[in-house]
């Protein structure tokens, strides 16, 4: 083997266990473009989605999302309910599937230390007011929730944004709300978790 063959082999075998160390001190120039960022899919529900065919186009997405936190047949339950009285009573639906997600989880047995009772959580009060009989029967406590959220969106229909200071209302209660036009920063809070919700479903 000749000079010049020898150095060829050696530059080429050094070049190969170069190859093999880290990338340490490695930096990319300035002007290469970044990866694309992955968006993980969100972890599979732990329930199934409510079939195809089983409700319709407008109940199909809040059923689907209640199936993430109850059983399908349970979802469908509840998600009927909403848009039944939601119809009813002319509210968005979507809010008062986001307002029971916030208030009980979409536990019909839920009970708070304040004695509020189901999927809206409906305090003996307002389950007086609205004609609720049984806060933890699913459609009534829905058609309470939801005509106590319709009183709610006319009482603060004046307000530059009557949905917040409506679900604020809903936390506080009307009165307090509606006399000093504002809330707490805890209520802020509340009304933003709901909204993030109403845009999840």
């Amino acid at each position: 083997m000749d000079i010049s063959s020898a150095v060829i082999v050696v530059v080429f075998v050094m070049t190969i266990f170069s190859s093999l160390g880290s990338n340490q001190g490695y930096a990319p120039p300035k002007n290469e473009p970044k990866p694309a960022t992955v968006v993980s899919q969100p972890a599979a529900s732990t329930h199934a989605e409510v079939p195809l065919g089983f409700v319709d186009e407008q109940t199909r997405p809040i059923a689907n999302y209640i199936a993430g936190f109850r059983q399908p047949e349970q979802a469908k339950e509840i998600a009927e309910s909403i848009v039944t009285h939601s119809k009813t009573y002319n509210v968005d639906p979507k809010l008062v599937a986001a307002l029971m997600r916030r208030e009980s989880g979409f536990n019909p047995r839920a009970l708070s230390s304040s004695g509020a009772v189901g999927l809206g959580q409906l305090l003996p009060s307002t389950c007086k007011t609205t004609g609720v009989e049984n806060p933890y029967d699913i459609d009534e406590n829905t058609k309470g929730t939801v005509r106590y959220v319709r009183y709610l969106l006319e009482k603060f229909a004046s307000f530059e944004d009557p949905v917040k200071f409506a679900l604020a209302g809903y936390l506080e209660g009307p009165n307090g709300v509606y006399r000093n036009h504002g809330y707490k920063a805890a209520t802020s809070q509340y009304v933003e978790d709901i909204l993030g919700i109403y845009n999840k479903i």
